[in-house]
């Protein structure tokens, strides 16, 4: 590894890690509304795209499908289902004490509160927004760490970049107990997906897991939102 590369790869950090976490503390915290929708765009903006800019001019490299040829696909079954599992559990537990009136309002105030409407959100999180995460997050991310560490400091630090976000958008609907209990599952989920990016070198594996955990969390979504 060069000193040019390690440079390359900090700076890729530098700017795309903290990109989410802006745009949803602009969004929901600082300057809800048109400003803050701005930001979270500009954030996005740089979260998706800046990685594949980067891998074209900057590393020279081609795109690729990063096809599961080193098998994998059916540990990340197995982990999405247990990763399902453990959020029904723990739903079942703690979900009946919560307010959930602050994420029944922020739906309708996006225009979500109809169940094609909020059915239409599931099919677009589900297939492209779990595929951008984890081409992101497992890929490009975790490589720009790899290029500076070992795989295990990588895997955590990947997985960590993937929770602060989450942590922000958490916050906002939930107090800090649950929030804090959210956070930690995205950051179990975040370094299973990590590893089996590492172990596998495809970002399928963690996706079909990714998957399975946004469904089990989208159905309790539609419960909140639409009670028997």
């Amino acid at each position: 590894m060069t000193t040019r590369q390690r440079r390359l790869a900090l700076l890729a950090l530098f700017l795309i890690v903290p990109a989410p976490s802006f745009g949803a503390s602009m969004a929901l915290w600082i300057a809800p509304g048109a400003v803050g929708a701005f930001a979270y765009s500009v954030g996005k903006g740089v979260l998706y795209g800046l990685p594949l800019v980067w891998h074209r001019l900057l590393d020279k490299e081609r795109w690729s499908l990063s096809l599961p040829s080193q098998g994998g696909l059916g540990v990340g079954l197995a982990l999405g289902l247990f990763i399902a599992l453990v959020i029904q559990l723990t739903w079942y537990l703690v979900g009946p004490s919560l307010d959930t009136s602050r994420i029944t309002a922020a739906v309708a105030e996006n225009g979500l509160d109809s169940k094609a409407a909020y059915l239409s959100m599931c099919v677009y999180f589900c297939t492209v927004n779990a595929a951008l995460e984890e081409y992101v997050f497992r890929w490009f991310i975790y490589s720009r760490f790899r290029q500076l560490m070992a795989a295990g400091p990588a895997v955590a630090l990947a997985g960590l970049a993937f929770t602060a976000h989450h942590v922000i958008v958490l916050r906002a609907f939930f107090d800090w107990p649950f929030a804090l209990v959210g956070s930690l599952g995205v950051l179990v989920g975040g370094l299973f997906w990590s590893a089996c990016y590492a172990r596998y070198k495809s970002i399928w594996p963690g996706y079909v897991s990714h998957v399975f955990a946004d469904v089990s969390i989208l159905v309790i979504g539609y419960q909140i939102l639409f009670p028997a």
